[in-house]
């Protein structure tokens, strides 16, 4: 992927990590709401029940909680808002916030872990339950998709505990009540596994964004193959034959084939230069093709002064005929309306449209491959489109086209059967234009 893509797609990807950002950030709101309501039902619960000599000292713990999770819901309200003004502005959320979120929410806890060490005494507080939220931090952090600051988070959990714990305990440690829960041991290997912890989320923060952005560059290098390939074949053949393996997209089915020829071209062209033949055909058939795509067909190649339409293939709807009865129709009526408006020389086009069952798919060899309709079918809706001429008409159909539309669909005059070369029985023709 050349430098300026690459750049343009790590925008649109920060912009997406800004969203990842917000819904980290409404986990966290989330949460800490959840869990300042639920703490203040089951605290004022338990404060009714006889405790004796340990309820001042429960009510004053649950005061420090309570208001904890309070605050904690306001700042990660407040740090949604933040981040949502910078996705309604589609801007990227610097890393200087990041990093500074993310030592306040560290420090939150560090912070209500003091308050408890006053509260309910240093021992019960280094081990207290509010000690894992530094791993829901760190877990949370993943979806930011960046290693450093994952790691940033973990280090600085890891540091905080460990001088938290070393400025609470020593008294207690060395004194007569010190037991091992209280010495320097479980503090370390706690303090250890946060700091592994981090690293985990790190390499998965890493390996996600790695993924993230490979998908992305995937889809994007699809999506322009897919542009350049539509430009050369019909966009559902395209994605056809990107979605299967080349020379396996074979098989038979019913279609309507339309041959559309411009007439007169051959002298058209001999008294205009080459970029003046290139420019009329451009104007003329951008606005053809689109009434084929619209009709549902797609252009399966271009004639120089023609091109061949199919109606049924990679995908039917069943009324292909229909379909294509209706595009031929509008095709003269498109061509109409650029001669008068001058966009194109005085013109006219002759289509034939014929039914049935042809083989359609990819051939060709390992080196080029082409998107293909082989069959009877084609070979005789070519014939048709050149019996146009003879009978003065623009738009003639076989009997097996006319017999697959609804009766009175389309106004049409039958002409007496024609031998067509290649064939031994005569076919009936019908003027549609």
């Amino acid at each position: 992927m050349d430098p300026s893509r690459q750049r343009a797609l790590e925008e649109q990807l920060a912009l997406e990590f800004v969203e990842a950002e917000r819904l980290r950030a409404t986990l966290m709101a989330v949460g800490f709401t959840l869990g300042f309501i639920i703490t203040r039902f089951v605290f004022s619960w338990i404060s009714e029940l006889p405790l004796q000599g340990e309820s001042s000292s429960f009510l004053r713990i649950s005061s420090v909680i309570s208001l904890s999770t309070a605050v904690a819901a306001c700042y990660c309200w407040f740090s949604r808002l933040y981040v949502s003004r910078h996705i309604a502005t589609k801007q990227q959320l610097p890393r200087f916030f990041l990093l500074t979120n993310s030592a306040i929410e560290v420090s939150g806890i560090s912070l209500v872990l003091l308050l408890l060490a006053r509260t309910a005494g240093p021992a019960f507080a280094v081990s207290a339950p509010p000690v894992l939220l530094y791993l829901v931090v760190i877990m949370l952090s993943i979806l930011r998709l960046d290693a450093r600051v994952s790691l940033f988070v973990a280090i600085t959990a890891a540091i905080q505990y460990i001088a938290l714990a070393k400025l609470l305990l020593p008294q207690d440690a060395h004194g007569i009540s010190g037991t091992l829960f209280e010495s320097p041991i479980p503090i370390y290997l706690r303090g250890g596994i946060i700091t592994i912890c981090g690293a985990g989320a790190a390499t998965i923060s890493q390996d996600l964004r790695r993924r993230l952005i490979r998908a992305a560059e995937s889809v994007v290098e699809r999506d322009r193959t897919l542009a350049m390939f539509g430009q050369h074949v019909s966009p559902k053949v395209a994605e056809r034959l990107l979605r299967e393996q080349a020379g396996q997209v074979t098989e038979t089915r019913h279609v309507c084939v339309l041959f559309l020829d411009i007439r007169d071209f051959t002298r058209f062209a001999e008294t205009r230069s080459p970029t003046e033949v290139v420019n009329y055909l451009n104007t003329l058939f951008g606005p053809l093709v689109e009434v084929v795509d619209r009709h549902g067909g797609i252009i399966n190649k271009f004639l120089g002064d023609g091109f061949l339409a199919i109606f049924g293939a990679p995908f039917s709807d069943g009324k292909h005929c229909l379909s294509a009865v209706r595009a031929a129709l509008d095709l003269v009526q498109e061509v109409d309306s650029l001669c008068s408006s001058q966009r194109i020389p005085p013109t006219r086009i002759g289509v034939g449209l014929h039914a049935g069952e042809v083989v359609t798919g990819s051939v060709g060899s390992h080196l080029r491959r082409e998107y293909t309709v082989i069959g009877d079918a084609v070979n005789l809706a070519s014939r048709i489109e050149q019996l146009t001429k003879i009978h003065g008409a623009q738009v003639l159909a076989s009997d097996a086209v006319m017999t697959q539309l609804p009766e009175g669909e389309v106004a049409a005059e039958k002409l007496p059967p024609v031998q067509v070369k290649g064939r031994e029985a005569p076919v009936q023709i019908f003027k549609l234009a």
